[in-house]
């Protein structure tokens, strides 16, 4: 196992202060494609959401929740700011991560995507992400893998930031 933490740290940095959120995920589909072996695909999401949380919890910029519970569900990863000690982090994050099978149809993985959509929504409604998310603009990501491949890597805007846009 190797890890590139200065370039994680860069990552998660920019994702943080400038919204540039795709390299992060794009460098995690791209070490857990090459430090997995096929054999721990067997256990699917869980595989997927430990390797993840174990990346991102390697960094100070957020504080990571997994399993966040919000409006009568669970946020895969509520990525917090810790804005005790950085106070100027500008974007926050609630990620969904859904796995399907090597051969899963592409019309089932249009379903996964929507189901997450809906499910971020309803996640960035919650009293307490709009508590705990200081002045960040909350993005929704959607993350699928069919196997060890990223098929889908989506952005939403919450309703919120919608609403702030529109005022500017």
């Amino acid at each position: 196992f190797s890890l590139e933490m200065d370039r994680l740290g860069m990552l998660v940095a920019s994702m943080a202060y400038e919204g540039n959120w795709k390299p992060v995920f794009e460098y995690f589909a791209s070490e857990l494609k090459r430090q997995s072996s096929i054999r721990e695909f067997i256990e699917g999401e869980a595989h997927v959401k430990g390797f993840l949380l174990a990346y991102l919890g390697l960094t100070r910029t957020y504080i990571i929740h997994p399993e966040y519970e919000a409006n009568k569900g669970y946020a895969d990863f509520y990525m917090m700011p810790d804005l005790v000690r950085q106070p100027d982090i500008v974007y926050s994050y609630i990620v969904e991560v859904k796995y399907a099978r090597r051969d899963t149809s592409d019309a089932d993985i249009a379903l996964l995507k929507r189901d997450a959509a809906e499910q971020l929504r309803r996640y960035a409604d919650d009293g307490k992400v709009a508590r705990t998310k200081g002045n960040t603009r909350l993005g929704l990501i959607t993350l699928v893998f069919k196997g060890w491949e990223l098929v889908a890597l989506e952005k939403l805007a919450s309703r919120a930031d919608c609403e702030n846009e529109s005022e500017a």
